[in-house]
Formats: C-alpha cells, structure tokens, sequence
C-alpha cells in the first residue's frame, strides 16, 4: 500500500515540473533574516572580530579602528563615556576585487579560497548589528547599503582618483548613539586577536582623531624543530594530514594604552612632576595622552601540513564548507616557558587571555573562540566552527572528521613542543648539573641554583600540558590527549632526581609537603641513590599531571623491587640502614602514604629478599653484616657496650634508633642479646675466664646484676654453663663453685674461701646456685659428733637448725630417713664395750677397758609425735623432749622437726580409730574414745580435706538408741527414716551435724531402692509410707519416676473368687477415689485413696483421677453391653461417646484400638418409631397427631447412619447418630454413611406442561433470592463455602423450572431395600439443573427450597430447606425489617458481578458482611415537609417526591444524608422546569467547550494569556474586591482536588507537548466525575444562570465532609497557572498526625510536635479560637465536624482544603488574633480574618488552582454570606458603632498578607 502511494506521489511530481503548474518566486524578508542569522551571532564583539578577520584575509600589516562622538573636542583628552554616533574600520590590505564586490551583496556566499577563514559569507553582514546604511570604500570604488521596507539593496559607484585612498573603510552610522566598549575589555579582546593572526600586526584604535590603543607584534627568526620519524608519528589517525616541518619563533607583544584621569590624577601628577622628562615622553604617545606600556613574550610553534583526503570526501566538504579543502595548511601552538612567563608582564589585564597559563588555553580560529584546548596552550588552525564562530562544529559527519584530524595534529605538535622543551633542560641539566649514578636526594638545594630552575622550568611545561576537561565540547581535550601519548614511540621524559630521565624509568614517593607523607619520602631519600625520583618542585607544582600520569599506569610509584635494586647494587652505611630499616617497617605496619601494592606484596619470600639485600657497612675494619644473618641487638643495661660481644650482633649505634618490639616483629630472627647467650658466648670463646680473676669477677658481676630478673629456665642455663668452670676465684686458686666456701664457713681453716676486689657486686644468690658452699658436709658432721654414739638428739637440733638454710634438699631427705630422735618413756638397753685407755700394754696398744653403754632405740622423725596436750592424752608415742628443755611449737627447732615429718596433730584415721568403740571398753578407753570424737568436732575445719563421708568405713558416730554406731554414710537425722530401715544420729550430736556431714534424709538413689524393698501390705502402713514418700518428691528425678511407675506397691483389696486378698500393683492399674468419681466406673476400673498427702505422691508416680480417653475406648469396646448395663444406657452413655469424639485425634494413632472400634457394636443408634392408632390408647382429650418414639441401640458403625435427608428419615425410619456435629464426624470416622447415600430417588410425572407463568414467577423468586441465601447462609456458617456447589451467576444462568401434572418422588433405601412412593409439589433434577414444580394450586415452597438447595448445596442440613423457605416466601420488606442487609447484599452482587464480566474471575464470598442498617424511624408528615423544603433549597432541579422517597429511607440525619447522596448520584430532574432540556443541553456543550478551551489555554501565547487575566480579574467587582485588593498574589492550590504529581526537571520538560496537554485535559475532565458531583462553574457562572450562585454555594458547604484519616501527608507541589505564566502555583507540603478531639473540634499536630506541649500552652487560646470557628460555621452553616484545628511550627500554610474537609492553623491564630483579656475588637477581627478564610478555602470545592475562576468563587461566598456575619457581629456586639468602625477602619486589614500561607 506505501509502494503504491510513493509511486503515485512521484509521478504526480513529474507531470507537475514537466507540464503544468505556474512558477512563483520565493519572497525572502531580507531584514528579518539578517536579523536572524545576526542572532546566532551572539559573541561579544563580534563585529570587530569580523572585520579584523576580512582584514587579515585581505594580507593587512594594519588595522585602525575610529570611534567618533557628535561632539568632539581636540583640546581636551578624550571622554571614553561620551557616546559615539559613528564607527569607521580601516585595514590596508588589498584593495576590493571585482569578485569581491559582487560577493559582498549575496548573503550566505562565503569565500571560495580554502586559504581564506571566511566559510559561511554572512561576516560582512555583522555590520547591521549597529547600523542599518554601512558604507564600504575600497581602492577606487564605494558600496552603499540601505533598506527599502523589509528588502537591503546595494548602490555601487566609482570614487574620483583624488578621493582614492590605500586604506579599505567600513563607514557604520550608528542606529542609536552607543557608548565605547568596556575599554579594558576591549583592548584585551584586541591584544588576544593578535595571537594568530597570520598577517596582521598592529591595531590602533582612535577615539575623536586622538590614538588611545596601541598593539604592535614583533616575530624573532624562526628556529626549526627536529622531527625524528623514528620517534613520532607523523600523520593523523585517518592519514589525512602529515606534518613536514615545524619551527618555532618568538613573539613580543608591546601595548600602548591610553590612562583615563580620575580622582587621584592630581596627585600622580605631582608625583610624576619630580621625575626627568625623558620618563615624561616614555609615558606619553604621539598624541601627548598618558599611556600605560606593557609588553609580553610568547613562543608560537608553526607546523607545516599536507592534506590528503579522497575525492567522495572533497566533494562533501565542498557541499558543506562551500569551498575544497587545501592542499597544504598550517597548525599554530602559542605556548609560553618559564622564561617568557617570568620576562613577560602577564598580570597586565590585557594580555590575561593571551597568556593562559595556568589555565586552558582556547581554540583561534582566526580569533579566539569559546572552545578551550584542555591544556594550557592556545591552538589554531583551520579548524570549521559553527555559523557563530565560537565552537568547533561536530555536528556534520564530515565536518567532524576534519577537525578530529586537525585536534589530532594539535596533540602531534603538543607532544613535539613537550619533546622540544624537555630535551633544552636535558642539554642545560648535562652543562650546568651533571648526570651522576648515585644522587644525594637528602641535600637540600639553594633556591637559585641551577638545579631547582631547571627543575621548576620542567615542571611548568608538565603543567603546561597536562590535559584537563575541555569546554564546551570535551571532544578536543580527549583528543589532544590522546594523541599527545600515542604520538610518541619513546617513553615521556620527565624531571626527576637524575634529571630528565625517561618516565619508565622514573617513579613517585610520597608528596614531601604533605602532612602524612613527607616522613616516608625522607626515608627513601636517605638511601635510595641510583633510582631516578620525582622532585618536591615537581610534586608542588604539577600534583594533578602526576596523578593523572599514575592514573594512565604511565608513571609507578617507587616500589619493592626498586629498593631491592637498590640494595642489590650497593651496602649501606649506618644512617642509610637506619633509614632502610624504618621503611621496612612502616611497610609492615601497613603505612597508607606507601603504595598499597607495595604493602601487599610482602610476603616470606619479599621479607627473606629484603633481608638478605639489606647489607650494613660497620666500618672500623669490621666485616659486612648482612641483615639476615643478624640475631642479636643489644641491651646496654644488661650488657654492656665495652665488652665482648657475638659478631651477629647489631651494632648499638643502629639498634638504638628502634624499639625492641619493632627489631623483633619485622626483621626474622632477631633477638635481644640475652645474658643467657651472652654467657655462652663467654664460655664458648673466652678463655681468659677460667684464667683470669679480673675476667671472672667482671663477668659475675654482669651476671649478678640479672640474675634475680631472669626466669628460673635461664639461671638454670647459666647455672649449667658455669658450674663446670673453674670461674671462682679464690685464697688459693680458681677454682669450680662446688669447691669452694662462703667467707662465714669458718669451722676448717683449709677451706678454699672466694676473693671478690668488689664482693658486694657479685650476687650472693648466684654464687649459691652456682654450689658454693655455705656449711660443712652433712657426713663430717656425723662422723665428728656422732661417732662415738654418746650424743643427744636434742643438740643436733639446735645445730641444725642453726645452719638449715644451708642444707640441701639430699641433706634433709638424709635426716628424714634416718632413725636419730628417742621415743618418750622408752627405756634404754645397756651393752658392754671396751674402750680405750690411755695407758699402753706390754705390746704397745692403749690398755681396753670395759664399760656399760646405754642403747637407745631410734626412731625417724615421721614416727613419732609432737609432745602436745591432744597427743599425750590419746597415749600416742611422742618423742623425747626433756622437760628442763620446754617444747615450744612456734620454735625454730620445733618448725624444723616439722619439716622432718615430726608428726603435730593427731591423723584422721587415728582420730576415728580412737572414736570407735573396742570390743573391751574400759574406764580410760572410754575417756580417750570421748577425748577423739570431741577433738574431731571442736577442729573438724583442719580435717575437712580428708573427711570424705562416703569414704569413711569406720562406726564410730553414735545412733539413737545410744548402743549401736554407724557411719556417716549411714546416719541420718531426720527421725521418720527409721520406716525404711536407716539410723538415726544421737540427738546430742544433731547440733553438730554438720561438722560431722551428717545428712538429714538419705539421697534419692538409696531412698528409692529402700522404699522398692520394703512391700509394705498394710494400709495404714503403706499410707505413712507414702506420706514420707511425698515430702521427698522434689528430690527424685525423672529417672526414679520412671522406676516407681514400673513398680509394683500399691497395696489394693482384690476379689478373686469371692476371696479378698491385697496385691500390689503399679500405679497405671489404679484411679483415685473421689466424690465425682461415677458409680459406673467404680466397676469397671481399681479406685485406691491413701489420704491427701499420701495420694499426691502416688498422682507424681502415674495414678490418675479418672481414665482417660483411650482407655475409656479399650474399656468400652471391650465390653459395651456390661458398659451400657453399668452407665444405665442413654444419656450418660453418650456422654462419654462424646469425650471419646472430642479426643479423638488421640486413638487415631492406635490402629488396633481402631479397627475393633469399626467392627465392634458399641455405637448407640437411634431409632425413632410412631405408634399407630391401634396401638396408642387414646383420651378424648388427645391430640390426634401421632407421637414418634426414640429407642437407643448399640450397633457397629457401617449400621448406623447420619442423617442429612430428613425426609428419608421420616420415611424410612433407619437407626441414626445424634443429630450432633461432634458426633457424626466420629460416625463417620469409624465408617457410618450418609442416609442420602443410601436413598435412591426418582420422580414421575404424567405430562411436562413446560414453562407457564406459575415457574416464571417462582424462576424470578429464586433469581432474586438466590444472593440473600447464599449471602446469609455463607456468613452464619462459613464452614459451608465448601459444600457450595454452584453461586448465584451460575443458577441465573443454568437453571431451568418446568411445570409437570400428578408430580410423585419415588424414594428406594438401598440398605433395607424398602420403598416408598409420595406426591409432591417440587422435585430436584440435578443431573440437568432442573426444578419441577407440580400443577397443584398450594405449592408448599418447602419443596421448593429443598429442590433449590439440593441444586446448590453438595449436602443438605436439617434446617436448610426451612431457612431458604423463609427467604423465598418473605417480602423484601419483611426480611429488611428482620434485619437482613437486603440492598447491601444486591448492591455487592451487582459490584461482583461486574467485576466478574471483565475479570472472568470466580464471585468471592469470603468478606464477612457489614451490620445490618437500623429500621429507618417513620417521619411525620410535617417534618417530612421541613426536610423537603431544605434539600430543594440546594436541588431545585430534583423531583420532589424522589427527595421524599430518599428522606423516607434515612434513620438519621434526614437532610444532611439525602444531600450528599445527591452530590455524589444523578438524580431525575423535575419535570415542570421549562428550562431543564436547555440547562442539560447548555452543559453538555459548554463541557466540550471547556474541553476545548483548556487545550487552547494551554498552549497559548504569553501575551494572550496576559490580555485574558486581565479581562477575566475586572469581571470581579464590588464590596470583596476591596476587602481582597493585598490577596492579588500567588496562591497555592487545595489538596482537595490534586493535580498530577509535577514531573522532575530531568524527566519531563517543563512546558508539556500538545499530546500531553490534551491527555492532561482528558485525565481532569475523567477525575472530575469520580468526586462530588458539584456543578460545572461555567454552567452555573454565567449570564444564563446567575440566579444559581445561592444554591450552587450552599451545595459546596453540603460537599464539605469530616477528615476520617489519622495522618495527613501531602507533599509540597508547583503547578503552572493557566491564566499566565509568569507565576506557579505552589502548594506547601503538610506532615500532620491525628491527636483527638478537643473542645468538639478534631486536632491534628505536626509530627515534630508534642500534643500534650499544645494542650497544656494554648489551651484557653484553642477554646477561643474554636469558639470563633463555631461561630463562622453558624454564619455558614457548616456542620462543625467539617472543620479541623492543626498546628505546626513553620511553614506558610494558613488553612487548607482537604477533600472537602477544612483546615484552620491555630499557629496563625496565635500570631494575629489572640488575646487573653477578652478583647471585642480583636475578636470582631478575626471573626472577619477567619471569615475569609474560609470563603477561600469553600471556593476550592468548586475550583482546585488559585485561578480567576477561584477568585470568582471565593468572591461570591463572602458577597452572600457577608450579611449574615455582619448581622452576627452587630447582634453579639450590641450595636452597629463597632462594627461601622471594623469595617470602615482603612489601617485594618482582614486578609492575610498573602494568599500562599491558605493552603
């Protein structure tokens, strides 16, 4: 179809441009459109720029610019303020060709030379931005231009030869006098011109024929540049252009620029008078005027290009550009050094743009433009800008790519320039510095050296071209950047610590003059030598190129390896390794001013690296130490500094400078020399220990000092290192410690005593340790004083203990074991012995002589006992202490035989063996039995240890009966344990229990096992048993519960045989008797009773008071007849049936129980039966209606059934459950039937009459009831939803009712086969959703129901058929009156319903339905027509008598209710109003209009909309427009109708399109209809029906409603106003939360705001305000509950409208109109403030926006209802005095200050 079209449209074109048609010229305003392309034209000085740039074109060396006043005064210094009427531009470049000429007259036809800048030919034209008739004259002829209308012509004519001149003028005649340009701004915009001119080289500018500018630019010789191909790139990434020379040249830029006079001339006159005159002409031009002089330097670089595009792409450019590209072109760089910088005079203001630095540079194309370079170097070329010459044009695709190419030769030349500079300081750094391997970077440098300018001049071109974000366009900065690295093969050099080194061979540290790093890089600086760094100048000055060089991976910081190189190359001296070391550990610490990779790389590998790198040089002739074999720092107070110690020990010199953790935790192995090894190192190789004295003791005395400090392990070690050295020096030789003596041990005077020079500095404790001795040996001893045997034990205590500090641990244990001390009253045994004499025999020998020498036996110091009280009372064998010799315990030798194991206090087992009884008790064997068991009490604390109750297997406490003794263990002192067979304490000792650890029962274990032995029979017995039992409960666990459950022990009288007998039998077997217990049971189950007590231990050990459920069903199943017989059948049989049912989840895990429940008959059925006449003796006085009789059964299940079809029942009478939920679901459960189930029905009829009016009217019966009943059914029992087979929709759908003759339901009971026959008026067919309704006149509607609900219902209840019977047969009136929802439930029908049409979805009846309404209260006639007349007071147009039938069905609030339902509902309008099709048609037609208007509103021009608010705002006159004149200000729509959420800026624009605007119209015409229906202001408010305003106001009062939320949210929001759109429409957000009713009114409170701090502060003051709110509500007669109070703390709101609900700040209140002394007059005020409000707020319910329209409104409230309140004032004021002065009061003012703060 679109082929066909495009074909026909074509060859339509075709025939019209080959046969017919009439051509037409186009009309171009040729005023207007200069204008406009002038408008795109909207640089400063463009104009100038233009003709500056024609003159360059033109070759001009010279331009002149002559500003000229209307009245010019050559006596006199120019007056720059004066205006000027005329602008004269001069150049003196080549005259006008012809081409030229005809060229000047065609607008948009540039200059074909694609050597020329000029591309879009509208320059020339630049000159109608001030004049409207320029003059050119060039060479011999003139050019006039001037306007005719709206059409420029051109008057072209020759100039008389003396008239030529060689000078090309522009002669612009001002339109309007203009003053000179910003003189400053203009001269720098002159000076900044000249950067890249390619010809032109002075500027002068004149005012009134006096010179007051001057710019001359002077060039050097060029130099040219070297360009190595092997190290650049020399063409662009396209190959479009190649670079084939470039040279560099200076440029000096002098200024001459004339000084206005000012206040302070005078005075520098005068000053200036002192000086030569020669200073006087340097400051003066030609003309004699005061100048200022400035000249700058710059260095412009010049590179030479070929261009080489295609032929496609020439012919584009010439399409676009109106010319071809060039051949060759030219690329200029301006680029300033640190020499020109500092010689040029770069804070003159004129040459600011000019030099940029340190800021961007901009893009020249021809003259400077707004596009900057991104580095700090001004660029030009032949670049194509837009048509107003300010940016570069990216926009054309062809266009784009010749200035990306020309952007890529800028970064060529940018690189080539940076190349340059840096290889001059490479050159300058060789001669004046020099380039060394190892560099001094700790060296501070003088600020003038040759060394810091070098580097400064290398930082400032690293700045210089160090790119940034270009602007407008960042195309140009990423270029230039990105071709300024690529076009380059080499590394970038870079300024370092080496001087210029390439940057790959350069790395950073941290900034030096940063607060963090500077520490680091000090550290490096110390010993990092041979690796080229960044220099501090670099860092200060070029911090940002660094970053972004690093950012580039280009530039690394100084890492692991290269200190690893480092270390490698060379060894360190001790400041260099002190440096090293600290870096190293700043690494480890984790140091965030050194790089994260060089942190996380250190690693076992790094660090064992490092650390054999890591070389010191110690000097002195000492070997190198490399640092991972060092082990050792040291510790001069512990060893020190001028002794021998280890090679692999840390000089001091670098220790000292770390902390012992830090040489520790970082450098390997690394320890503290300790005096340990120091000590080994001693032993090991210094012999001179052993040999020299001096040595010796300086080596004691070192270890001495430590010693005490050291651990035991460590003078242990130096204890074994020394104790084989002959160390001690002593009287007779150096000789081993255990060799020598102490000075005191003076008993020989051959022993080798020590020689110290300074005793007191070696350590006594070390010499001890060491072995030297304190005493003479132990056996010396002996064989001195003991030899002979006639010695006392007594005295060799007294020695010893004398010298016992001395005696080693193997001399005690030697005195332990040896038998020495005598027993106490043992006598000795006497043995001869020859000793002897001192005379000699014949033979020589002594003489023997014979004597008798006393024996005694010895015993060890651990057999005997102390001679204490407690020991010689109990006769226990103490040793022998003389008594002239008193025996002190606190003595010295009492403690030291102590410590022999001289026993002090009499052992436990002794004690408790003496406490025993004997088998022979005497008189003293009692007294010492007494005397052991009292000591054992009175110091049970100092055998507490070792008394272990169940340990001791002693019988020694005495028991109750005074004879027997037993254990601890076994003895108790609770008396009642005798019943289980424990002892009972003695009472005399129960005081002491405690001490004696005598428990009061036994433990649970043992109590347990004795009560299970003890099978107690006897009643009376057992009872005291358990009654024990009981008061020991709480310490048995639930282990023992479970042995006493399973136990066998409570005695019960059985009767077996007629013969009683007790047995024992556990607790599960048996219930306790009680007075509830039933007689029955009593029966069936074993009932025991031991009394209160008693029985509650055995309820712990599992008796029951009653049988529970499943035994009850074992019982019963067991034997249900015996069960039956006992229980007397009936009701209390049921009884239990029924706990059986209600716990029935409890037996369905018991499957045998189960299964002989289904086949066992222990169910009772129930059989109902009627006696027959016959049968039934009747009185006269008897009804005749038959009686039923229920007979009970016991039956199986499967023969019971559960009635759901009462009529069966009725028929059939089978055996049935209880008619009981509970029950039938446990028939059920255990297999009964539905008796439905089990009936088989069929109907019969003699012939279908089909459907006659009788079925319609019962079809119609059951659709309209069908909803009530489902409604009604499904709320009493909402169990039934799942037995709801079909809703309503489907039975309006589906079901069918058919009238049949002689209709009869034949009904068959499956089970006994019987059958029975019955007519009946209504029958079910369910299979085809069929009701048949009989011929019979009397249709009994019970059929009817059950057949409905047999339809609907999957099972039919007893009373369900009479339930829908009644719902079928009552009136809607009725069921209303009985309190069903009718109209609600219809309604929510009807809602689902046509939810249900469009969702397809199933109707759910799952809400439980609202209350039922109140039975409206009849009203009387005369108050019916009371209400009749209020409600057409504001519905005049409503049929009166559907207003009463609406007042008929209200119970409350008659009025108030009929209206708002009339506000929100059409209504039929009244038929006698002549007008009413033409108000309706009149509204249909103004809401299109509306529609239509709103669209055109919106898109309207600013200046109609100005006329219309203008128009629409006079409309509003009288009374309220004077009260209102301060209200004219921007107002701030109601929340009560708000508009759509304002989009942001970023996702919408702020002004919408057409489409939107029509949608926006559409969404507020839509969501009118959903809010009250008030009427439309355009119907209501206009010619035809002013006599409407009354009653549409009073409509919008009734509209106004209650706030039913409890927090109000509404955020703020700024609409635009229709009627103009110079302002918007803002609307303050609200954060308010409810806080109650105060004083009849609802309070809400900002969320920031305590409500209690409102209440207790302002509360008289919201009383007051309240009552004025009352008040104006009476005036407007308002509801009161339609108007809330809130308070917050700020904002402008002073009320707001809320859906129709009212809001009234009392903060406004407070501030305006409060006051504590009942003042009339500011009540009388703010009843009127207060007034208007809210005549602005009710106008919102008409009108949301604060447009003219809601003015109207609000106008119209206050015109009808000012009356009223002026009436009320005057009433409660008590005269019109007052009210007269309010009004007329012109200083008071009743409106708020602005409208903004309402809403």
């Amino acid at each position: 179809m679109t082929v066909k079209v495009d074909n026909r449209l074509e060859l339509l074109r075709s025939n019209i441009m080959d046969n017919s048609g009439i051509e037409e010229k186009v009309e171009v305003n040729q005023r207007h459109l200069i204008d406009k392309i002038l408008a795109r034209y909207s640089a400063e000085y463009v104009l100038y720029r233009e003709l500056m740039q024609n003159a360059d074109d033109a070759s001009s060396s010279s331009v002149q610019i002559h500003f000229q006043s209307s009245s010019p005064d050559p006596t006199k210094p120019p007056n720059l303020l004066s205006k000027c009427d005329k602008i004269i531009f001069k150049n003196n470049g080549i005259a006008f060709r012809p081409e030229d000429w005809q060229r000047l007259k065609k607008i948009a036809e540039g200059n074909p030379d694609e050597q020329k800048i000029g591309a879009f030919g509208v320059g020339f034209y630049s000159l109608f931005s001030v004049c409207d008739n320029p003059f050119v004259f060039s060479g011999s002829e003139c050019m006039a231009f001037y306007f005719k209308g709206d059409q420029l012509f051109a008057k072209r004519a020759e100039v008389p030869k003396e008239n030529t001149d060689p000078w090309t003028s522009f002669l612009m005649d001002l339109r309007e006098p203009i003053e000179l340009p910003n003189f400053d701004h203009f001269c720098k915009f002159l000076t900044t011109s000249m950067g890249f001119t390619a010809n032109l080289k002075e500027i002068t500018v004149y005012f009134d024929k006096q010179q007051i500018f001057n710019i001359v630019k002077r060039f050097a010789e060029p130099r040219a540049m070297a360009i190595d191909s092997h190290k650049m790139l020399l063409t662009t990434p396209q190959r479009m252009f190649t670079i084939t020379g470039a040279d560099m040249r200076q440029i000096q830029l002098d200024s001459e620029k004339y000084i206005p006079p000012n206040l302070f001339t005078p005075l520098t006159n005068f000053i200036l008078s002192k000086s030569s005159s020669s200073t006087d002409t340097e400051n003066k031009n030609k003309d004699g005027l005061p100048v200022e002089k400035a000249s700058i330097f710059l260095r412009v670089v010049t590179e030479s290009l070929n261009v080489n595009v295609s032929k496609d792409y020439e012919k584009q450019m010439e399409r676009a550009t109106k010319k071809k590209p060039p051949k060759t072109t030219k690329f200029q760089l301006v680029y300033t050094g640190k020499e020109e910088l500092d010689a040029s005079e770069s804070k003159n203001q004129i040459f600011k743009d000019l030099i940029p630095f340190p800021h961007q540079g901009r893009v020249f194309i021809g003259f400077p433009t707004h596009q900057t370079t991104g580095c700090c170097c001004h660029m030009a070329s032949r670049f194509i800008p837009t048509v107003e010459r300010e940016s570069i044009d990216f926009t054309d695709r062809y266009i784009s790519i010749w200035n990306k190419e020309l952007l890529a030769v800028g970064g060529l030349l940018a690189r080539l320039v940076y190349n340059d500079e840096m290889d001059q300081i490479s050159r300058l750094y060789r001669e004046l510095v020099g380039y060394t391997s190892e560099v001094d970077k700790s060296k501070n440098e003088a600020q003038e050296s040759a060394k810091i300018i070098l580097e400064k001049r290398a930082a400032h071109a690293l700045h210089a071209f160090t790119f940034q974000h270009s602007t407008p366009s960042s195309v140009v900065g990423k270029v230039h950047e990105e071709r300024f690295f690529s076009a380059c093969k080499v590394p970038l050099d870079v300024m370092t610590s080496h001087g210029i080194q390439p940057i790959t061979a350069t790395r950073t540290v941290p900034d030096k003059t940063s607060l963090v790093g500077h520490a680091i890089t000090e550290l490096l600086d110390k010993f990092i030598k041979t690796v080229p760094t960044i220099t501090p100048i670099v860092y200060q000055e070029c911090k940002e190129s660094l970053a972004k060089l690093t950012k580039l991976n280009l530039l690394y910081p100084l890492g692991m390896d290269d200190v690893l190189k480092e270390l490698n190359l060379r060894s360190l001296k001790e400041d260099e390794m002190v440096a090293c070391m600290k870096w190293w550990i700043e690494c480890n610490r984790g140091n965030t001013s050194i790089p994260e990779s060089t942190r996380t790389s250190i690693d076992d590998l790094v660090r064992t690296r490092f650390l054999e790198a890591a070389i010191m040089d110690r000097g002195n002739d000492q070997e190198l130490l490399q640092l991972s074999q060092t082990k050792w720092w040291l510790n001069p107070k512990i060893i020190p500094l001028d002794i021998a110690i280890p090679e692999d020990t840390m000089p001091f010199s670098i220790s000292k400078n770390f902390s012992n953790n830090d040489l520790a935790l970082y450098f390997g192995n690394m320890n503290e020399l300790g005096i340990v090894h120091w000590v080994q190192f001693i032993v090991d190789k210094k012999p001179e220990l052993e040999t020299s004295s001096a040595f010796a003791e300086r080596v004691l005395t070192i270890i001495s000092k430590q010693y005490t400090h050291i651990s035991t392990k460590s003078q242990g070690d130096i204890i074994t290192l020394l104790k084989n050295k002959k160390c001690i020096p002593t009287k007779l030789e150096m000789k081993e410690a255990h060799e020598s003596y102490f000075p005191s041990v003076n008993l020989f005077n051959d022993l080798p005593i020590y020689v110290f020079n300074q005793p007191r500095n070696v350590s006594e404790s070390l010499l001890t340790a060491l072995g030297v001795r304190k005493h003479v040996e132990l056996q010396m001893v002996f064989d001195r004083l003991i030899s002979d045997g006639s010695w006392s034990h007594v005295e060799l205590i007294k020695y010893l203990t004398s010298v016992q500090s001395t005696l080693s641990e193997t001399e005690v244990r030697r005195l332990r074991g040896t038998p020495i001390f005598t027993k106490e009253g043992e006598e000795p045994r006497s043995k001869d012995i020859e000793v002897p004499t001192t005379k000699l025999g014949d033979d020589g020998k002594p003489i023997m002589e014979k004597k008798t020498k006393k024996i005694y036996k010895r015993y060890k110091a651990s057999d005997l006992f102390a001679p204490t009280d407690i020991c010689i009372d109990l006769k226990l064998s103490i040793i022998y202490w003389p008594n002239n010799t008193r025996w002190r315990p606190n003595s010295d030798e009492a403690k030291f035989l102590e410590r022999l194991g001289l026993i002090t206090s009499p052992p436990l087992a002794t004690l408790l063996s003496l406490a025993a009884p004997d088998t022979e008790m005497t008189t003293d064997r009692k007294r010492i039995q007494k005397r052991a068991l009292s000591y054992l009490i009175e110091h049970h604390q100092d055998y507490k240890s070792a008394y272990d109750v169940n340990k001791i297997q002693i019988k020694f406490l005495p028991c109750s009966d005074g004879k027997t003794f037993a254990t601890p263990w076994d003895c108790f002192t609770n008396p009642d344990v005798q019943i289980l067979g424990f002892q009972v304490l003695h009472r005399d000792l129960i005081p002491v229990r405690e001490k004696l650890g005598i428990r009061e029962n036994p433990p649970a274990e043992r109590l347990i096992q004795a009560f299970l032995n003890k099978q107690e029979q006897d009643h009376a017995k057992a009872s005291k048993l358990f009654e024990y039992m009981a008061s020991r409960i709480g310490d048995f666990s639930s282990y023992h519960w479970q042995q006493l459950r399973q136990a066998a022990f409570i005695p019960v009288n059985m009767d077996k045989n007629g013969t009683k007998k007790i047995e024992l039998i556990n607790p599960a077997q048996c219930y306790f008797e009680s007075e509830d217990s039933t007689s029955f049971h009593k029966e069936l189950f074993l009932y025991v009773s031991f009394g209160e007590l008693a029985n509650s231990f055995l309820r712990s050990c599992g008796v029951k008071d009653e049988p529970t459920t499943v035994e009850l069903a074992s019982m019963i199943v067991k034997d249900p007849q015996r069960f039956w017989d006992l229980s007397s059948g009936g009701e209390r049989y049921l009884n239990v049936l029924r706990q059986i049912a209600g716990q029935f989840y409890l037996i369905r895990s018991n499957r045998r129980l189960i299964n002989e429940m289904k086949t066992k008959p222990f169910l009772v059925g129930i059989k109902r039966t009627t006696l027959s006449e016959q049968q039934q003796k009747k009185t006269p006085e008897s009804n005749e209606e038959e009686e039923n009789f229920i007979q009970y059964r016991l039956a199986k299940a499967d023969d019971i059934f559960i009635i759901d079809d009462t009529t069966g029942q009725q028929v059939f009478s089978p055996l049935s459950a209880p008619m009981e939920p509970l029950l039938e679901d446990f028939y059920t459960a255990l297999g009964s039937k539905l008796l439905s189930t089990q009936i088989r029905e069929a109907y019969s009829y003699v012939s279908n009459m089909g459907v006659t009016d009788k079925s319609k009217q019962i079809t119609e019966v059951i659709f309209e009831r069908t909803p009530i009943i489902i409604y009604q059914m499904m709320n009493d029992d909402p169990q039934r939803r799942k037995e709801l087979l079909h809703d309503e929709k489907y039975v309006r759908q589906h079901l069918k009712v058919t009238q049949v003759k002689d209709l009869k339901i034949n009904r068959t009971f499956k089970y006994t086969n019987e059958k029975n026959i019955q007519p009946t008026t209504s029958c079910a067919d369910r299979a085809n959703f069929k009701i048949y309704i009989s011929d019979s006149n009397d249709i009994d509607y019970y059929d009817i129901a059950n057949s409905l609900c047999s339809l609907i219902f999957a099972r039919v209840r007893f009373n369900d058929a009479i339930i829908v019977e009644r719902y079928l047969t009552a009136s809607l009136y009725n069921l209303r009156r009985k309190g069903v929802p009718v109209d609600r439930i219809l309604n929510i029908r009807k809602q689902l319903t046509a939810t249900t049409n469009t969702s397809n979805s199933t109707t759910n009846f799952g809400q439980a339905p609202p209350p039922p309404p109140q039975i409206p209260k009849p009203i009387s006639p005369k108050e019916m027509d009371l209400y009749t007349k209020q409600v057409l007071e504001v519905f005049s147009d409503c049929e009166e008598g559907y207003i009463r039938q609406l007042l008929a069905q209200q119970h409350e609030n008659h009025v108030q209710n009929v209206i708002a339902r009339l506000l929100r509902e059409e209504y039929p309008k009244a038929s006698n109003q002549s007008d009413s099709k033409e108000m309706i048609k009149s509204i249909i037609s103004e809401e299109e209009e509306k529609r239509k208007r709103e669209q055109e509103a919106l898109a309207a021009q600013q200046e109609h909309q100005r006329k219309e608010q203008k128009a629409k705002t006079e409309k509003s006159t009288g009374l309220i427009n004077k009260l209102w004149s301060t209200w004219k200000q921007q107002v701030v729509p109601s929340p009560s109708n708000p508009p759509p959420p304002t989009p942001s800026p970023q996702d919408k624009p702020l002004i919408p399109s057409s489409d939107e605007i029509k949608k926006q119209v559409d969404d507020n015409i839509a969501s009118t209809d959903s809010k009250p229906k008030l009427p439309k202001s355009e119907t209501t408010i206009s010619p035809n029906f002013t006599a409407n305003i009354k009653q549409n106001l009073k409509r919008a009062i009734h509209s106004c409603k209650p706030y039913a939320g409890h927090d109000i949210y509404t955020p703020p929001r700024i609409n635009e106003v229709r009627e103009s759109t110079s302002y918007c429409d803002a609307t303050p957000g609200n954060n308010l939360t409810y806080v109650g009713n105060v004083m009849g009114m609802e309070l809400y409170v900002h969320r920031d705001v305590q409500p209690d701090d409102v209440l207790n502060q302002y509360g008289p003051a919201m009383a007051r305000f309240t009552s004025i709110l009352g008040d104006l509500a009476k005036v407007f007669e308002l509801k009161l509950s339609t108007i809330q109070i809130f308070y917050d703390i700020q904002g402008p709101a002073i009320a707001f409208n809320l859906s129709g609900s009212l809001f009234m700040n009392l903060r406004y209140y407070l501030a305006l109109h409060e006051s504590s002394n009942n003042d009339r007059k500011k009540r009388k005020e703010a009843l009127i403030y207060w007034f208007m409000t809210i005549c602005h707020e009710l106008a919102h319910n008409f009108v949301s926006e604060h447009s003219s329209e809601h003015e109207f409104y609000m106008s119209s409230f206050a015109e009808n209802y000012l009356e009223t309140l002026i009436d009320y004032i005057y009433s409660s004021s008590g005269g019109s005095s007052e009210v007269s002065t309010v009004v007329n009061n012109p200083s008071y003012s009743t409106t708020p200050s602005s409208l903004d703060m309402l809403d």
